[in-house]
């Protein structure tokens, strides 16, 4: 298991060069000059000039790759051109909101749609099942933008029960984190119960149809156990594997909600460097939630190994 993992490791070192490799080239190949519009309108050429020279811009591509590797080998995701601070602190102080929505909203997708699947799968062709599943049909098919503005209307504009906008720290007490977390994480969470419902019913609808389960149902099994016990944990990996991937699109699903709910998290900063042409940020943010991707992506290889020993042979 050991080597397995290790090698699951190494390999995402290639993955994560080319990933690097791809967001840096896009900005360089991206229209408009960025020493520009940070230097203003009003800036004359030698500003900009000089500008373009403190960001490394006159230099080659190769060269200025060259070097945003090596900074970022070392550990260095470079410095903002506009406030003039690492990106990994700027990173490190947006963290805490994008991480506290993308989990609340994990969280909410699995305690809802796991036993929605549950139910359908157990219900098939009932009116529950019917009902769970056209529901799960219409949460996926609404935009997060579009959720997220009907949820402000609802419940912070009509019923004032929650907040319009912002965020709230832990450190700043609990009951207020967790009312400007509600909205967003809902909103975000909304789309992927709708997927995972539809992935725990389809598995579990599989797994029930097998021997083994006919097996336990004839040794006098409860249903209980029967469910949860035989059915739902032959059926774990293809439910792991979309719980994983809804957590590493929802770390990069933030930035709409972010945006919508005006959360100072990684995802606005990444807005606001794009309009700025902060290239250093822009690229730093690209690669924290494409690293975050890799990652979760390596985790549920791992988890694969601790629930299917199959997969260790």
């Amino acid at each position: 298991m050991l080597n397995l993992v290790i090698r699951r490791v190494i390999a995402t070192i290639p993955v994560m060069l080319v990933v690097a490799t791809v967001v840096f080239l896009l900005l360089r190949f991206a229209s408009g000059d960025p020493a520009r519009v940070m230097a203003g309108d009003m800036a004359s050429e030698e500003e900009v000039a000089a500008l373009r020279t403190e960001m490394g811009l006159d230099q080659s591509i190769p060269t200025q790759y060259l070097k945003w590797i090596g900074s970022l080998a070392g550990g260095s995701l470079g410095v903002s051109a506009l406030s003039k601070q690492p990106v990994a602190g700027l990173i490190a102080t947006r963290l805490e909101p994008t991480l506290s929505v993308a989990f609340l909203a994990i969280l909410l997708t699995i305690v809802i749609a796991v036993p929605l699947g549950v139910t359908a799968a157990v219900l098939h062709g009932r009116w529950i099942d019917h009902g769970i599943t056209a529901s799960a049909v219409l949460g996926f098919s609404m935009p997060s933008f579009v959720v997220g503005y009907l949820m402000i209307w609802v419940f912070a504009v009509v019923f004032d029960w929650l907040p319009v906008q912002g965020y709230s720290s832990w450190t700043n007490g609990v009951p207020g984190y967790v009312r400007h977390l509600i909205l967003p994480a809902t909103t975000l969470a909304i789309t992927y119960i709708a997927v995972v419902t539809r992935f725990t019913r389809t598995s579990m609808l599989d797994t029930l149809s097998e021997d083994f389960v006919r097996t336990a149902r004839a040794k006098g099994a409860t249903e209980l156990v029967v469910l949860f016990r035989h059915a739902l944990r032959n059926a774990a990996v293809p439910i792991v594997t979309i719980i994983g991937i809804s957590l590493s699109t929802a770390i990069g699903g933030v930035v709409v909600i972010e945006t919508v709910f005006n959360i100072p998290g990684v995802g606005r900063l990444m807005v606001d460097a794009v309009l700025a042409r902060d290239y250093p940020v822009v690229q730093g943010t690209i690669l924290f939630f494409s690293f975050a991707y890799i990652f979760i992506n390596l985790a549920i290889d791992i988890a694969y190994v601790l629930l299917d020993p199959r997969i260790r042979y």
